[in-house]
């Protein structure tokens, strides 16, 4: 052993000394260490080199060289060759250095070459060395969208390219993540609002989800979405309700019908109109709606024997939910199966069999026929604009990728699937801990780790479970009414929604005397110093009332303030007093536009 090792692996050892026993000291046979022209160390792998053959340093000095200190806060290696990279990161003392690496060996290879001193004394390191991505992206999810600097070469992560790729999808998902969020806020928050407030006297009139919280843990339950290997299943539907818990997603509903089944339970939790129309006009009397308080109120008429609500993720359901008593919280990974396979793992469920949940396209299709999706394409189709135009748009509309389904034959997919793959994958994993384990019906569906394809025929084998479901429902209801009688929150609907519009008309009025503060003061300069004094006693006014969350649904985002904020045209030392100014105003409409609703 060298000297550089040495040195290295002590200070490996007292800095990460929970990884240092995970592996064998052992280096990567398959590593080719030269000297590069420049008499610095280089290697290749497999033929590649994982860093220049001219040139290392400089050339990891151009990897880190765009990082921006007062925008980026982390540097993220996916792989990391020799290790030249990091430690030019290291010039940056306040940044976090990751280093996300799949092989031990390759990792004692680097340590074994270079001196990491001074990568091994930066204050803000994170070493992942095969790691899961669960472990990966807890860390990286703590920074936002810009803050992340990700450094990623094709040959140093050739070797494990599987892992890394789907390192570096969950990294963009997380980069995307806020700007998702913001474009979705932007777009959608008056419609979440709008409906909340129309919705809100159903939170004194419906029990919440957590009445069925591990009551099902003798029964096994099946989500039913609508992709196109649904209708290989619909003709066993019958039986398997005698055999299980039927929970339907609404895109699903119209299909099962038509097959003359109606589920036990039916979820619905996007606030939009469309996710309203694959409901109207039908109806299923024997079904359990399950909502959240944000959907579209006309969704409130459907016809079924009860119906249930989950915790709202919007301000204005979340503030009643905690005065009246909260509902129950279900998973939210972008798509109504990741609640309605998060509803089954909360009742308990001993085994989740996922149907028609395909995450891409088989056959080329889309959705299931009868579907409304399918409908709609036909109803507005015509000779130039036909069903197929339609099906080739929504195939191609997100960046199509082939991935492989249960029994190993390729399946078309998109990016958009890996958001889910990533969802159900981390879940599932983390359900078979407590219990739960997850199959699926379909084999033409896209594998996802961890799941085992379960034949339809060995679960129709199965015996009967009347007298399971009946005992679940029973249980179900008897907590709900038992939480009823033993509730220590004695508010009232009535006094929580007048206490809630009280505070936003004080709120307002704040808005309304700091408007009229900074009014005063771009009248008077004299008055300026004064008036910052006076506002900082409204904002901390605004910042800890209880209603602020429920009017930033509705405030401009950021990026849309700053757009605004960017039309201000005036000298410099008043910017400040007209940039509160729009605060102010545009809190003022948000609020207006809340009390126009309730």
């Amino acid at each position: 052993m060298n000297s550089i090792w040495n040195k290295n692996i002590e200070l490996f050892e007292k800095r990460f000394p929970h990884l240092i026993d995970k592996a064998e000291k052992e280096f990567a046979s398959e590593i080719i260490l030269e000297t590069a022209k420049d008499n610095s160390p280089t290697a290749k792998w497999n033929n590649l080199y994982l860093h220049s053959k001219y040139n290392p340093l400089r050339e990891a000095q151009n990897l880190v060289s765009s990082y921006n200190e007062n925008e980026n806060k982390a540097f993220v290696f996916v792989g990391m060759g020799l290790g030249y990279a990091p430690l030019e990161a290291c010039k940056y003392k306040d940044s976090t250095i990751i280093i996300i690496e799949k092989s031990f060996k390759h990792f004692y290879t680097a340590l074994n070459t270079l001196d990491f001193t001074k990568l091994f004394e930066h204050e803000k390191l994170v070493i992942f060395l095969d790691a899961t991505i669960e472990q990966i992206t807890l860390i990286l999810s703590r920074f936002k969208e810009n803050e992340l600097f990700v450094i990623k070469t094709k040959a140093q992560t050739e070797y494990a390219a599987e892992y890394f790729e789907t390192v570096s999808i969950a990294i963009e998902q997380l980069k995307n993540k806020d700007e998702i969020n913001e474009k979705t806020l932007e777009k959608f928050s008056k419609l979440w609002t709008r409906n909340s407030c129309k919705n809100l006297k159903w939170l004194r009139e419906t029990d919440g989800v957590k009445k069925y919280l591990l009551q099902g843990r003798r029964l096994s339950f099946i989500i039913i979405a609508a992709g196109p290997s649904l209708q290989n299943i619909l003709p066993y539907m019958k039986e398997l309700k005698k055999r299980a818990v039927l929970v339907c997603v609404n895109t699903a509903l119209h299909a099962l019908l038509k097959a003359g089944v109606e589920p036990d339970f039916i979820v619905i939790v996007d606030p939009q109109y469309y996710c309203y129309l694959h409901i109207k006009f039908l109806s299923s009397p024997s079904s359990t709606l399950i909502l959240e308080s944000a959907v579209y109120p006309s969704i409130f008429r459907f016809k079924c024997k009860e119906k249930i609500m989950c915790s709202s993720m919007f301000p204005i359901g979340q503030y009643f939910e905690k005065q009246l008593g909260e509902k129950g919280a279900l998973g939210a990974g972008g798509s109504v199966t990741t609640t309605a396979w998060d509803f089954a793992r909360i009742c308990g469920a001993k085994e989740i069999f996922l149907c028609g949940m395909d995450l891409g396209f088989p056959n080329k299709m889309t959705h299931i026929k009868g579907s409304y999706f399918e409908q709609n394409a036909h109803t507005n189709s015509n000779r130039l604009n036909t069903v197929e135009n339609f099906n080739v748009a929504s195939l191609i509309g997100a960046a199509p990728e082939w991935k492989k389904d249960y029994k190993e034959n390729p399946i078309l997919s998109d990016k958009k699937m890996n958001l889910f793959l990533w969802w159900f994958e981390k879940n599932i994993k983390n359900a078979e801990l407590t219990g739960s384990k997850t199959y699926s019906l379909t084999s033409e569906s896209q594998k996802i780790e961890g799941v085992e394809y379960y034949p339809v025929e060995k679960l129709l084998e199965r015996d009967e479970c009347e007298e399971e479901k009946k005992e679940f429902y029973f249980n179900s209801n008897k907590a709900a009414e038992n939480e009823r009688i033993n509730a220590v929150n004695t508010n009232t609907f009535e006094t929580v929604y007048d206490d809630f519009t009280k505070i936003l008309e004080e709120l307002k009025s704040y808005a309304k005397k700091g408007l009229s503060l900074c009014n005063k003061a771009l009248q008077n300069r004299t008055l300026i110093n004064e008036t910052y004094i006076k506002l900082k006693q409204i904002d901390e006014y605004i910042l800890n009332s209880n209603a602020k969350n429920a009017a930033a649904l509705v405030f401009p985002t950021q990026k849309q303030l700053e757009k605004i904020a960017g039309e201000i045209n005036c000298p410099k030392e008043l910017y400040s007093i007209n940039y509160s100014k729009l605060i102010y105003q545009k809190l003022i409409d948000s609020i207006n536009y809340l009390e126009k609703y309730l």
